[in-house]
């Protein structure tokens, strides 16, 4: 019983190491990049030994792999989050559609460093463009928007729409934003924007329906 217990405790612990490397990973890898970010900076910021970065991961390439395909996990769980409520009978294809635009939206808000994240993959041209989660979660949301919203455009370019409104405001908080005098922390501001998101997304969906 007693050596049961000490498994769970290590298991709890390195667990809670390999979070704190994977924060500490994301939090620097978005602030520098990948090239002048170090393990050593990694482990002095997660509050563990050199060591354990390649004992969990096996390199700082591994590492930052695992890095960014934490942060696409929120993509799945949000195209998940749609199989479930076009499931529902209840739930009409725009509420669903008003959901889920507001729900990336909120999670680019709560995550900058994934946007940073993508600013320096984007700069670099990495891993993100063949990442097999992305490319996973990417296809299923088209597939979601041909087959079940009975979508009468393009359904790559709303995507693209989808991704760049949401977007541009993380992406350039202290550039565009702020020349124009605008906090882009601020609740009222978000709140506006994010449904001004939504009424210039929803309405091709409204007039496609509006003609049929």
């Amino acid at each position: 019983m007693k050596s049961q217990r000490k498994g769970t405790q290590r298991a709890e612990a390195a667990e809670a190491s390999k979070k704190a490397i994977l924060d500490a990973a994301e939090a620097l890898f978005a602030e520098k990049g990948y090239e002048a970010t170090s393990l050593q900076e990694i482990c002095d910021l997660a509050g563990v030994t050199r060591g354990l970065p390649n004992y969990f991961f096996g390199s700082k390439e591994a590492l930052y792999r695992c890095v960014l395909e934490r942060a696409m996990v929120r993509g799945q769980a949000l195209v998940t989050f749609l199989r479930e409520q076009v499931a529902s009978p209840s739930a009409s294809a725009e509420e669903i559609l008003r959901i889920a635009i507001g729900r990336l939206f909120d999670d680019f808000v709560a995550h900058p460093t994934f946007i940073r994240l993508t600013e320096w993959e984007a700069l670099q041209g990495r891993y993100l463009g063949d990442l097999p989660l992305q490319v996973q979660v990417l296809h299923e949301a088209l597939q979601l928007l041909r087959e079940n919203f009975g979508w009468q455009g393009d359904p790559e370019q709303f995507l693209i729409d989808l991704v760049a409104l949401c977007w541009f405001p993380i992406a350039h908080t202290k550039t565009f934003l702020k020349a124009l005098g605008i906090d882009a922390h601020d609740p009222d501001f978000l709140a506006r924007y994010k449904q001004h998101v939504i009424a210039l997304l929803l309405k091709p969906a409204e007039n496609h329906s509006g003609q049929e």
